[in-house]
């Protein structure tokens, strides 16, 4: 029902990255290269947010080989940063020319196909907005689910099918990708969530303390630089509980400095975006997905590891099919390793590039003029 990988500095993973650094020597000639750009959108979703952030971002797009010369239409993957990061983030792990080189000699080696990869900006004021409407920082669950993707699908050659089209994300891009997955399967077939917060309670038994601890004097002021929980419980309120009456912050945190104990009624609004809590709602949308793959550290952030755990023992429960993987190191361990990871397995869910706009699954044409509306 489901594969849990125990280490994913194991073998197989080891090997696989040592050949794509082989073969990055090998082919760097003779293979026609990819290209990383960078585009802008105007989102409609984020136009009047109450935060004064842009509206109009930078999103950077990898571009296989064959794009340039060729009249065919890619699958595509959307990436998502994490928290304090910005559309560069994933690029800037290993730097532009390596990123691309990476992504290249997969595809050259047969690890992957070609596709389209697409990594937009979520940041904001608070540092990052868990790609969630809110009425404090916008509307950036829309903004990726349809300002994106009818923007990528509308300006490049793009197969435009939910069959050929994926999520993924590390930390706070890997709860976006798991939430957004749940919520719009129809557009999303598969999803990678990289050391993703997947359970409000148990991370917020761990994380209010902590922020308490950061804070001996009480909590900061607008403006003031916090520390590291901080810094993240703030931008989780303003994303999960936006309070417009309840300035400076405009937002209610889960708890009234300096008692630890959750207050209820904003538990309440949390859960309701809760990755745990959402799935006795949306799990026949994540057994209809052709993929889904969950990594975490055995020393990751806190509460992140057991409520991965948690969340993963509750996909077992529902049988959905799943793969789980526990990884050696803190939450920034093996960026290079997990991205290869996660790329593998959502190119083996995808098709192959076609000469037409429209894809085949069983012998049956699937039309795809039309399908993606913003509600």
């Amino acid at each position: 029902m489901y594969r849990r990988i125990p280490d994913i500095t194991r073998k197989p993973i080891f090997c696989t990255v040592l050949s794509v650094l082989i073969a990055l020597v090998l082919t760097q000639q003779a293979f026609p290269a990819g290209q990383m750009i960078t585009d802008t959108i105007t989102s409609q979703a984020l136009k009047g947010n109450k935060l004064g952030d842009p509206d109009t971002r930078n999103i950077t797009i990898y571009l296989p080989p064959s794009y340039a010369s060729s009249n065919k239409f890619y699958p595509v993957i959307h990436l998502l940063h994490g928290f304090g990061g910005d559309e560069r983030s994933l690029v800037g792990e290993v730097g532009e020319e390596l990123a691309v080189f990476l992504v290249d000699s997969m595809i050259e080696s047969g690890l992957a196909k070609e596709m389209i990869i697409v990594m937009p900006s979520a940041k904001n004021k608070y540092g990052g907005s868990f790609f969630l409407n809110s009425e404090l920082t916008g509307k950036y669950e829309d903004y990726i689910v349809y300002d994106l993707v009818n923007y990528i699908d509308g300006n490049y050659r793009t197969i435009r099918d939910r069959n050929a089209r994926a999520i993924g994300g590390a930390s706070m891009g890997g709860y976006g990708s798991i939430t957004l997955a749940m919520k719009h399967s129809d557009i999303f077939s598969s999803v990678v969530s990289l050391s993703p917060p997947l359970g409000f309670d148990i991370i917020s038994a761990e994380m209010i303390p902590e922020v308490i601890r950061e804070n001996p004097d009480g909590m900061p002021d607008p403006g003031q630089k916090a520390e590291q929980y901080t810094e993240y419980l703030y931008a989780l309120s303003a994303a999960l509980s936006p309070n417009l009456d309840n300035p400076p912050f405009f937002l209610d945190l889960p708890f009234e400095y300096p008692n630890v104990e959750v207050i209820e009624s904003v538990r309440q609004r949390w859960l309701a975006s809760d990755p745990m809590a959402m799935l006795s709602t949306y799990s026949q949308s994540l057994e209809g997905l052709k993929g889904i793959y969950i990594d975490v550290g055995d020393e990751d952030l806190l509460g992140f590891k057991a409520a991965a755990d948690a969340f993963h023992e509750e996909l077992i429960k529902l049988g959905i099919q799943h793969e789980y993987n526990v990884y050696q190191g803190d939450h920034y361990a093996n960026p290079v390793e997990r991205f290869i990871s996660a790329l593998e397995f959502l190119s083996a869910r995808l098709p192959e590039p076609t000469v037409s706009s429209a894809v085949r699954f069983n012998d049956k044409l699937i039309s795809t003029w039309g399908t993606m509306k913003r509600r």
